[in-house]
């Protein structure tokens, strides 16, 4: 009888001490704290704004897509320049029908103000305004199929904006033209595609930037104000 009782007396014993063992270890403040979910540091947000090359920096000959420029945000060409008399000048020349203003939201979060045109030869144009009033882009396009439609963008270039050589301009678009053309049938035929993308070299001049870009049988001009730093 004696011995009967001492095995359940052990085992109890074993029992109590693997429970207060578990309970204990539930208890300790180690196994507490590894027990929490861990805490994920926080991703820094990705900022959209975006920081003005240099000029001596940027392409002065033709490049491929792959290479293009990055510029910065456009700003305004020049206190007090809305571009409404030059543009009317635009669509008188062109037949272009000018759309009214129009809001956009752009990838920061910010609006921006649109001017959109089209012409009936297939030209287009669209300006904008950083803040809503003061022009600070002009987006003119044509087909590379138009012998007529380089002279809209030439017209472009001489956008009425204080401090932009419009001769050096004019005779930019020229070389540019004669570039992207150029390095495009190079590239289709090194290729076999068509739908290549090429970029001129950068032209600056006075408060604006110009590039032209050559891509799916368009020419697109690009005039930006503030896109471009001039310092070291």
């Amino acid at each position: 009888m004696r011995a009967a009782l001492r095995v359940p007396a052990v085992l109890m014993t074993v029992v109590i001490g693997t429970a207060g063992a578990a309970s204990c270890s539930r208890d300790s403040p180690r196994a507490a704290a590894s027990d929490r979910p861990k805490a994920t540091a926080p991703h820094p947000e990705r900022s959209t704004a975006r920081t003005a090359p240099r000029a001596a920096d940027l392409p002065k000959h033709a490049v491929s897509g792959d290479d293009r420029p990055s510029f910065g945000a456009a700003g305004t060409m020049a206190g007090g320049f809305t571009g409404k008399d030059f543009l009317a000048g635009l669509a008188a020349d062109w037949r272009l029908k000018l759309d009214k203003p129009a809001e956009q939201e752009m990838p920061d979060g910010r609006k921006r103000t649109y001017v959109n045109g089209r012409g009936k030869d297939g030209v287009t144009l669209s300006a904008g305004y950083a803040d809503h009033e003061n022009m600070s882009s002009l987006l003119c396009r044509t087909g590379t199929d138009r012998s007529a439609g380089f002279g809209f963008l030439a017209a472009c270039t001489g956008l009425d904006v204080a401090g932009v050589d419009h001769g050096k301009a004019s005779s930019w678009l020229r070389q540019a033209r004669k570039e992207t053309d150029s390095l495009y049938e190079r590239k289709v035929a090194e290729t076999g595609n068509k739908k290549e993308y090429v970029v001129s070299g950068v032209f600056t001049s006075g408060p604006v930037t110009m590039v032209l870009h050559r891509a799916y049988g368009k020419y697109s001009l690009r005039i930006l104000g503030g896109a471009v730093g001039s310092g070291a």
